[in-house]
């Protein structure tokens, strides 16, 4: 899709709504933060990616949102970096409505314990998590839904899935 304008299609399915603060996992060179922080009116979103390269063009890219505060950059691994470090970015007591990766393998690819745990701690009650996959194009891979679906279910979610003819979101609801 031109532009990453499949990160519109992502925003839409996972309901990102003004006012919320999300965090997401492997922002790379920020195309997805600008299209998110748009949407977000007052709220905040936090990218935490462990490669240097990459923050530094998300920098580039979303230096206005940065410089209004609607954007924060987080160099660090997720299931590596602690968790409090994510929620500084944030107003004291508040936690993420909204945690979602995008083309991230880590989690249909491995257990991830270390990634969820993470997570667990920086979701919001009532938070919703997404994983996303594709590139907007015919030739983009996703993982295998099965695969997908064993991973969180190993984790402790449900696996709920949306797709287009090359764009898979996942959205992970913890059982019970």
């Amino acid at each position: 899709m031109a532009d990453d304008a499949r990160f519109d299609w992502f925003a839409d399915t996972m309901g990102v709504r003004a006012g919320e603060h999300v965090l997401e996992l492997g922002p790379g060179s920020g195309a997805s933060l600008t299209r998110i922080a748009a949407r977000l009116g007052s709220g905040r979103i936090v990218g935490v990616d462990r490669s240097a390269t990459a923050l530094a063009q998300a920098g580039r890219r979303c230096a206005t949102e940065i410089a209004d505060g609607r954007v924060r950059l987080v160099d660090g691994e997720i299931g590596k970096v602690r968790a409090d470090r994510l929620l500084d970015q944030l107003d004291p007591g508040r936690r993420f409505d909204l945690i979602f990766a995008v083309n991230v393998n880590l989690f249909w690819t491995g257990p991830a314990t270390a990634a969820w745990s993470t997570i667990r701690e920086c979701l919001a009650p009532g938070g919703r998590i997404w994983l996303c996959y594709g590139y907007g194009t015919t030739d983009s891979p996703t993982p295998p839904t099965a695969k997908l679906t064993e991973r969180l279910a190993a984790a402790g979610y449900q696996c709920t899935t949306v797709t287009t003819d090359t764009l898979l979101a996942a959205r992970a609801t913890p059982l019970s």
